[in-house]
């Protein structure tokens, strides 16, 4: 009986932690992440998100992150750019995968009262298939940055 006690308390233990992490994840000052995902043109997996934080450079401490994920296999090449608002940011001319696939997150200064359009495009060296993709994030609350 005492077994099964400790055993449930460590449950609660865990969920309450857990339910927790998720609460504070959704009630962040900078507001919450903005995520998409979708098929390249052959068909592998993608997931892009973008949200603002304020930890960027003294002067511009507002950047908006983007962190974009192929599910693909290890040894595949690949290139990969970031744009923000239609500017490019991050270009990576031969991302190789490991057996995790590609994970790439990179931060870029923002501004106040603007919607950033975050949009990635990734194209496979050896079959052409080509990945495209964007999220747009509202304005950034005052308080952050």
């Amino acid at each position: 009986m005492v077994m099964i006690a400790v055993a449930v308390s460590g449950l609660a233990v865990v969920s309450s932690v857990t339910g927790g992490g998720v609460a504070q994840a959704s009630n962040r000052r900078c507001g919450p992440p903005v995520k998409t995902n979708g098929v390249g043109t052959l068909g592998t997996s993608w997931k892009l998100k973008s949200q603002y934080d304020d930890d960027g450079p003294v002067g511009n401490r507002l950047v908006a992150g983007e962190e974009f994920e192929i599910a693909t296999a290890a040894g595949q090449h690949w290139s990969v750019s970031f744009a923000d608002n239609g500017v490019g940011f991050f270009s990576n001319p031969d991302d190789v995968s490991v057996a995790g696939g590609i994970r790439e997150v990179h931060p870029n200064p923002a501004k106040h009262n603007q919607t950033n359009r975050m949009s990635v495009h990734a194209k496979r060296s050896d079959t052409g298939e080509t990945i495209d993709g964007f999220v747009d994030l509202p304005f950034a609350p005052p308080d952050c940055g």
